[in-house]
Formats: C-alpha cells, sequence, structure tokens
C-alpha cells in the first residue's frame, strides 16, 4: 500500500509540473499556539481570518484534527512522528529553568527530509529544551532558526523571568527588542522564501507563531477591529487571531510572488485548544490542559494543488502525530517504520466519491497517557465513536472517569459511565496495556543553572547534560 501510495503521489506531481520529473514541492508548516475552535472564520462568522479562509476555500478543511492538550507533548509528536507518553514528553510542558530537552534517541522531522534533498527553516516558537545546545533546532535537523526557546515571552520585549529571548540562528537578537514577534516572524519567513525564487532545491519551512499564547499583547489597530466585544480579555484575545492571520497572510503572498505558491503544500493548524478565555473553543467542552474536546479537537487546514476537488472537508480523524508520515507520502518517501504515525495522504488527496480514494485510516487514538503517583493512570483513549479518560484534568477539579459518544455528543455533555459499563471497562483496559509504553517524565525541578544573569542576560543553552 505505502508503495502504491508514493507511485501515486509522484504520477500526480508529475502531472502538476507538467513533467515526467517531477521537483518535490515544498512544505509550509504554521503551527500557532493556543488557538481555539471558535476562533477561525470557518467555525465563527465573526472572527477576521481572511487568509485562514482562502486556505480553507482552496483546501481541505480537517473538522477532526486532534492534538495534545498542552504545547511541548504536540510540539513532540509532531517532530517525531511518536505519542508524547513514549518519549517522557507526556506530562506539562518544559520550564524556561527545566533541565530536560525532547530525547535525542528520537530523530527529527527536518533529519528525515534533510536526507530527501530538503533544506530546512523553523521561524518561531521551538519549547522543545534548549538546556544543552545539542537540544537546540540548528542542532536537530534545521538549517536556519529565528525565534525562541521558551514557552511565552513579551511579545514586543521578548524577556520573561528575568531574561531575552529571541535567537538568529545561535546569536541572541537583541535587536528584535521592541518589535512585535508576528512581524517579525513574518519577516523572517518572507525572507526564507524569496531566497528560493528561481532555485530547484525544495524547502521544508516551519513557521511556529508565538500568537496567541498568554501574555495577551497585540498592537492597537487590531483591537479595533472588534470595536463590539465588551469583555476586554476576549477583544486582545481575538485581535491576536487576526494579527496572526495577516502575518499567515504575508507569507502565503510571498509565495505566489515568488512563483512558489503552487509548488508548496500548505498546513495551518494549532498545537491545543485555547486557555480559559470566553467562547474560544465554543460549542466544545473544556480549555487546553484537559483532555475534553476543546483541548484537543482543534481547527486545521491543508492547501496543495495535489488535492483534488478541492475545496472540501476531510472528516476523517487524524492527530498531529500523523503529519510526518503524511507528508513523507506526499512527497514520495516511504513511512516511518514502527512510529505512531498514521499515512493520511491518499485519504486527504482524494474525496470519498471517487473511485480511487481512500478509506479514513485512522480509527483511534491515544488523548495522552500517564502514570501519577497520587493520582494512577491519567489518560484518555479514543476508539471509533467512543472517548474514554480518566485522571486529574489539569486547570480544572475534575477527576473522572468519563465516558462519551462524540458521534452522539461532540461537546461532552452526557458521561454513558453508568449507562455501558462493558464499553468503559473494555477502553480501560486499553489505557492499562499502554502503560508498558509510557517513558517516566522529567522531573521539573529547577536549575538555578539557568539563570539568565549567568549568560549576559539572555536565556541560553551550555547548563545541562543533554541525553
Amino acid at each position: 500500500m505505502a508503495a502504491l501510495a508514493t507511485l501515486s503521489t509522484l504520477v500526480a506531481l508529475a502531472l502538476l509540473v507538467g513533467s515526467s520529473v517531477a521537483k518535490q514541492p515544498n512544505i509550509l508548516y504554521i503551527l500557532s499556539d493556543d488557538v481555539g475552535w471558535n476562533e477561525v472564520s470557518w467555525h465563527n462568522p465573526d472572527m477576521i481570518t481572511p487568509n485562514l479562509q482562502e486556505l480553507a476555500d482552496e483546501g481541505v478543511v480537517l473538522e477532526h484534527h486532534y492534538t495534545n492538550s498542552l504545547c511541548t507533548p504536540s510540539r513532540s509528536a509532531l517532530m517525531t512522528g511518536y505519542y508524547a507518553h513514549k518519549l517522557g514528553r507526556q506530562r506539562i510542558v518544559i520550564y524556561a529553568a527545566q533541565p530536560a530537552g525532547l530525547t535525542l534517541n528520537a530523530t527529527l522531522f527536518p533529519e528525515r527530509l534533510k536526507e530527501l534533498g530538503y533544506n530546512t527553516h523553523i521561524v518561531g516558537k521551538w519549547h522543545l529544551g534548549f538546556c544543552n545546545w545539542a537540544y537546540t533546532p540548528t542542532y536537530r535537523g534545521f538549517d536556519t532558526f529565528y525565534g525562541y526557546y521558551k514557552a511565552q515571552d513579551g511579545y514586543f520585549s521578548h524577556s520573561q523571568y528575568g531574561g531575552f529571548d529571541m535567537r538568529d540562528g545561535e546569536r541572541v537578537a537583541w535587536e528584535a527588542n521592541g518589535t512585535y514577534s508576528m512581524y517579525l516572524f513574518a519577516d523572517k519567513a518572507v525572507e526564507v522564501i524569496e531566497s528560493y525564487n528561481g532555485r530547484e532545491d525544495p524547502f521544508f519551512l516551519y513557521l511556529a507563531t508565538q500568537n496567541v499564547h498568554v501574555p495577551l499583547q497585540v498592537p492597537e489597530k487590531y483591537t479595533d477591529m472588534y470595536p463590539d466585544e465588551p469583555d476586554e480579555d476576549r477583544r486582545r484575545l481575538v485581535a491576536m487571531v487576526t494579527a496572526m492571520d495577516e502575518g499567515v497572510g504575508r507569507v502565503i503572498q510571498a509565495l505566489k510572488d515568488n512563483g512558489l505558491y503552487d509548488d508548496t503544500i500548505i498546513v495551518w493548524t494549532t498545537d491545543n485548544g485555547g486557555r480559559e478565555y470566553k467562547d474560544n473553543n465554543k460549542p466544545l467542552r473544556g480549555y487546553k490542559g484537559s483532555l475534553f474536546e476543546g483541548a484537543t479537537r482543534v481547527p486545521a487546514v491543508v492547501r496543495t494543488p495535489l488535492l483534488q476537488a478541492t475545496p472540501r472537508v476531510y472528516n476523517g480523524l487524524m492527530h498531529i502525530v500523523d503529519w510526518q508520515d503524511t507528508l513523507l507520502a506526499a512527497v514520495g518517501a516511504p513511512e516511518v517504520a514502527g512510529d505512531d504515525g498514521v499515512n493520511q495522504w491518499e485519504a486527504l488527496r482524494s474525496p470519498p466519491s471517487e473511485p480511487a480514494s481512500a478509506p479514513a485510516p485512522r480509527t483511534e487514538f491515544f488523548y495522552n497517557m500517564d502514570f501519577v503517583p497520587g493520582v494512577g493512570i491519567d489518560g484518555g483513549i479514543r476508539v471509533g465513536k467512543y472517548k474514554y479518560m480518566r485522571g486529574l484534568m489539569l486547570y480544572t477539579n475534575e477527576t473522572g472517569p468519563w465516558l462519551f459518544n462524540l458521534e452522539d455528543d461532540p461537546n461532552e455533555t452526557t458521561n454513558l459511565l453508568e449507562f455501558e459499563p462493558e464499553i468503559a471497562q473494555e477502553l480501560q483496559a486499553r489505557l492499562e496495556a499502554e502503560l508498558d509504553s509510557v517513558v517516566q517524565a522529567d522531573s521539573i525541578l529547577p536549575s538555578f543553572n539557568s539563570n539568565p544573569a549567568n549568560w549576559g542576560g539572555a536565556w541560553s543553552p551550555g547548563w545541562c547534560n543533554a541525553e
């Protein structure tokens, strides 16, 4: 099946460029931060996201796309093709002073693409560890890096907890101070794209925006676009979405201006659902940090001429862990043996009405899996239409267990635990069996060696051992 998928992709590529020898498509993967289900225009007409809407109008909207519920776990799954709980990254996030990073035993997606002849670039948020240089982007398969290492920063100051955090490669980019991060990141992404005008070698550009993670900061011109929003926090948040959308639009326009738009696979999604700000995940239940749908079911879209019969909606289950295998298949490369990703390319490429279309390949996934002392199993599983979860929901006082039929009850209003106990027991057993795959999470104890005062006032690598 993998060989047939690769052959069909190469044929499609050849037809696209009108040649028997096809140039591999570029990949632009845009990962925004904490954008809720209700914060894109195809779910909420009050949102001003015309550039994301253009992708939706020309591509495939993924209506059942899932992530982990927090930044580092989702980014770990994206970069490796493995569930976060198999990497030790399932519990909370990597903190600034925490001596930890994404395991060096894992081969990352940009490393695989480099083996295929791709140039690789990251602009924006990393958040996969920086205490040792070996954890940082240019040591993990990226040719260039412009962005920040930690979870969050001031959008203008690029400083938090006593340290500055903006890099151009390995150099501290002090000159960024005072400029809004989305402006910086769009400028750099445009610069990368312009460097490929007239070139034949393909690129992978991973644009990981800071928007809309806290703190809620945005130039006033964007809040002015929402004069009817009475809640100040909500107004700033939706304005930050629009600022992000404008930056994405600049990057897409650069592809068009440099003749690369139809040579590029464009993915936009977010790392998890929104934080608890009014209506951001409506009508889904829950917020970032829980395992409810509002934390894990997120908006997503993919656009490329390689997709047939667009625009349309894809209703198959997809998880962020699938993107490595899916995009490798899209560029004519074999899947990664033994990872947790599912190659969704053929199902995405052809609509269900087409004779050559493939059925949705994913029928189940783990929301997360952990064993927490004093709590026990903390995780969730989806099998078919049923979702089962138990443990402590971060940022809430709820502990479960819960069983939901997401086909009939996508907003998780009715716990079926008492009504369908056999199904709950079966899925509980599946969670217990997965315990053997869980890698112990790192301690979150901070290291005082990380203090930016020791490193010239910037958050810097060099104060921990790498594993």
